[in-house]
């Protein structure tokens, strides 16, 4: 895909500097929402089903995040692989997963910062994690909407075909756990 040059160079540096495995510039109409990938979430395998207002049921519709989507022009794919011990080494793989939060929310903030004519969506991997416990659990309203993002399959994207789709790697060999999340422009 082409990417502007005026950004395309300093994204590269931006993702290299924030440690993250890879990254792949994507054309909005290569991402595929569908309404089946967020019955994975109803399975509640996280745990967060119904807890977090960026989860399922929590989260808007899957039509509403394909009109959020199809809104943006391009997007930026990244992933950032963590080693574990073993593939049973939860403490690792959720201390993995906070890392990639507080990742994705720092680059997501330097784009706002040198870019601030573009319009930015973040979407990451698992629940969102600015507060614990999320307001949901109490009926209460997210107290930190502008802050708040959803997981890429929340909204109904496959991240496996979409890996694949990009070329990029889902697997980082024995003993690691691989996050995805995305930034999409306009």
């Amino acid at each position: 895909m082409t990417v502007e040059n005026d950004w395309a160079a300093p994204v590269k540096r931006l993702m290299t500097d924030n440690g993250m495995t890879e990254h792949h510039w994507i054309d909005v109409a290569q991402i595929s929402v569908n309404p089946e990938v967020r019955k994975l979430c109803e399975q509640n395998a996280c745990g967060h089903y119904g807890r977090n207002h960026m989860c399922p049921p929590g989260v808007k519709d899957i039509a509403e995040w394909e009109v959020i989507i199809r809104s943006f022009t391009q997007g930026l794919l990244v992933s950032k692989a963590y080693p574990t011990q073993d593939s049973f080494d939860f403490e690792a793989m959720t201390k993995a997963a906070v890392d990639f939060d507080k990742t994705l929310r720092r680059i997501k903030a330097a784009c706002q910062e040198k870019w601030p004519e573009k319009a930015l969506l973040l979407l990451g991997a698992g629940p969102c994690r600015h507060c614990n416990p999320c307001a949901y659990v109490d009926g209460e309203l997210c107290r930190f909407p502008d802050q708040a993002y959803p997981s890429v399959e929340a909204c109904g994207i496959n991240v496996v075909e979409l890996v694949r789709n990009v070329g990029a790697r889902y697997s980082n060999g024995k003993n690691t756990v691989t996050y995805f999340g995305m930034i999409l422009f306009r």
